[in-house]
């Protein structure tokens, strides 16, 4: 369990602070229920319960300074591959983002641009969905990789599209 003023990644939001842990009635049950408050948006309160499944997938420690730079470095050694079928893809790459798991969306990310790369000298472009897949990612990974590692997010940014244009 998480306590008051921790700083926390939530998969939906990214970085969050925990201001509060409330005890609400729902149908006469009380429950636990963290009150996370989005760095990036200041003005959002999420009321997330504390023993939901959901809420424990999604609701994850802050990666440590040494987790993160191994990260950075296995990018260039991260498989790529595409998945054809448009709907499965997206599957797919909603639940990586979901998931939380930071070396499955580094290749995700990876995924998308080589894939990007390929399909514009044919002249195409990203599907919207892929495009939003990719977005939703790297929010995630430069928020906290930048803010763990007291980075601009910018600069965060080229670091890693350098580690995986290796």
């Amino acid at each position: 369990m998480f306590s008051i003023g921790d700083i926390v990644m939530y998969t939906t939001y990214g970085i969050c602070e925990i201001s509060d842990i409330i005890e609400m009635s729902l149908g006469g049950k009380k429950n636990q229920y963290y009150v996370l408050h989005p760095l990036r948006e200041t003005k959002t309160e999420l009321t997330l319960p504390v023993d939901n499944p959901m809420t424990k997938i999604r609701l994850h420690p802050l990666l440590s300074e040494g987790d993160i730079n191994d990260l950075i470095h296995q990018i260039p050694f991260l498989d790529v591959y595409w998945i054809e079928r448009d709907n499965d893809r997206k599957v797919q790459f909603g639940d990586i983002v979901k998931s939380g798991d930071r070396k499955e969306t580094l290749r995700l990310i990876k995924c998308i641009k080589y894939h990007a790369h390929d399909i514009k000298d044919k002249g195409r472009k990203l599907h919207a969905t892929d495009e939003t897949a990719m977005k939703d990612a790297e929010k995630l990974i430069l928020d906290e990789f930048s803010y763990v590692l007291g980075i601009e997010r910018d600069k965060m940014s080229i670091i890693i599209n350098t580690e995986l244009e290796k």
